[in-house]
């Protein structure tokens, strides 16, 4: 057995309590996540769970300023009747942070003026939410609150929680999760997806040359928006391997641009959405007030949103984060999907440095090579997460690929037994995606947040499976092992 000096302490007192239990145990790291609506209701708890804790992070450019204070007390007063809310001056980094270790929350959103939303304080962000303890996982589940004013920001802590049904897209997507949606294919002109409420998703060839006016008509009371193709931080280039249209930013205004004789035009969209950028370069960079992605939350209603601040070549930490949110529909809200998928990377670079006897299978049958590695750590910290992290919004609930519960039940001990059953539901393609468009698409670890923190996790059953456990969650790889013709069973005991 081997492990890095960057294995936790939480990780050595499972290896042996396992050890102890006659396990073989694995360092590899895995995590799990309740969802919002579906994992609720499949996580069966015996634990007391106390009030949660909601850490709200700002600098005081925003708790001094009028606008934006109002920003922070919606948001304050919007969860305090579900968490323990406290509110962190970001004096300077290492103060807040060491708060913010201090309250440990299981959110936490930080908000910032625009000209705060900077490259430089994603990656502080990312690297100082995983070093709140000693493992190297992702300790909070966090996102960002901006705007192009202050109006914006105040508009993002109002959300309603509320099931994503309606979808509308500029690439492929697995519609059938969604009540009605059309996507527009970035690949082959004229070609689109359409779903309508109670059919099957059906294929056409009549959608506009130019679909410049058509996607900005969609974005019209659709819940999600999922885009790729080139991007930048002022446009999107709606084409990837034909001529199209682009939509472009100007000082807070989206506007679309055809490529055809049609005039330019300024797009607004009703309803609260989430704008799930899975392959644009750059568009969640904010670097000034032109920027797309405040044009996006500005003028088109975009509440949530996920994005790279700089070129995107290799894809994992972007496309992936469908795999959780729309391949595993009603299990996880978009923070929580996205919070996933950076576990899963993390884990892949902790196996990375280790001989790990059964290897994660990787996407299309790639291999843990040096380049994939690279791309990995690429990828890590250079995704934005733009919205109220509690925002409850995942899909319906509904049949996937798998179903996926979380029992618990106190022992004589006075210790909680936890139960993860992962149950196949098609066969040998239980574990494959609908629609496997994108980069580094699929073979992501099964994941399941703790509903509350554990303490002393031990491994009772199940250590075959590689499970990693944290105090927030499990996290289980796909190997070439993993049987898709009965039940996978873990069981933990905790304090």
């Amino acid at each position: 057995m081997r492990f890095t000096q960057s294995n936790s302490r939480l990780r050595f007192a499972t290896l042996a309590s396992a050890l102890a239990l006659g396990a073989v145990v694995s360092f590899a790291d895995f995590s799990v996540l309740p969802s919002a609506f579906a994992a609720e209701n499949s996580t069966q708890t015996a634990q007391s769970a106390e009030k949660p804790g909601y850490a709200i992070i700002a600098s005081p450019k925003v708790l001094d300023d009028a606008d934006w204070a109002k920003v922070v007390e919606s948001l304050k007063a919007k969860r305090s009747e579900e968490f323990n809310v406290s509110v962190i001056r970001r004096e300077t980094d290492d103060a807040a942070f060491a708060e913010l270790r201090e309250v440990f929350p299981k959110f936490a959103c930080f908000v910032v003026k625009p000209e705060e939303a900077t490259q430089a304080n994603l990656a502080t962000i990312w690297q100082k939410t995983r070093a709140l303890d000693d493992d190297p996982y992702g300790d909070v589940v966090w996102g960002i609150i901006t705007g192009y004013d202050a109006a914006d920001a105040l508009r993002m802590t109002r959300t309603q929680d509320r099931p994503t049904t309606k979808v509308a897209a500029g690439t492929s997507i697995a519609l059938g999760y969604f009540d009605e949606g059309v996507a527009y294919d970035e690949l082959k002109k004229n070609l689109k997806r359409v779903k309508k409420p109670g059919a099957a998703p059906e294929i056409t060839n009549d959608a506009p040359n130019d679909t410049t006016r058509a996607l900005a008509e969609s974005l019209d009371g659709a819940h999600l928006f999922v885009a790729s193709g080139h991007a930048t931080q002022r446009n999107w280039s709606i084409g990837y391997a034909y001529r199209n249209g682009f939509f472009v930013s100007q000082d807070g205004k989206l506007i679309g641009k055809p490529s055809t004789n049609e005039k330019p035009f300024e797009i607004t969209a009703s309803g609260s959405k989430i704008y799930l950028a899975s392959g644009n370069c750059l568009i969640g960079d904010i670097d000034g007030k032109d920027a797309m992605a405040l044009a996006l939350i500005h003028s088109a209603n975009v509440d949530q949103m996920v994005g790279y601040v700089v070129p995107t070549w290799f894809g994992y930490m972007g496309w992936g984060v469908q795999d959780y949110y729309i391949e595993q529909p009603g299990r996880f809200t978009l923070a929580q999907a996205f919070f996933a998928n950076n576990q899963a990377l993390l884990y892949l670079l902790e196996e990375s440095e280790t001989e790990n006897a059964t290897p994660s299978k990787l996407p299309k049958g790639a291999k843990l090579s040096e380049r994939y590695v690279k791309g990995l750590e690429y990828d890590r910290d250079v995704v934005a997460f733009y919205g109220d992290p509690a925002w409850r919004n995942a899909l319906a609930e509904q049949e996937s690929g798998w179903a996926q519960t979380l029992k618990s039940e106190k022992t004589d001990d006075g210790r909680t037994l936890w139960t993860l059953t992962v149950e196949p539901k098609r066969g040998d393609k239980s574990f494959e995606l609908v629609d496997d468009n994108g980069s580094e698409r699929g073979c992501r670890p099964f994941f399941q947040l703790f509903p509350t923190r554990v303490a002393d996790p031990q491994i009772v059953s199940g250590a075959e499976f590689n499970p990693v456990v944290v105090d927030n969650f499990i996290l289980v790889p796909q190997t070439e092992n993993t049987p898709t013709d009965k039940p996978i069973a873990i069981q933990i005991s905790t304090r």
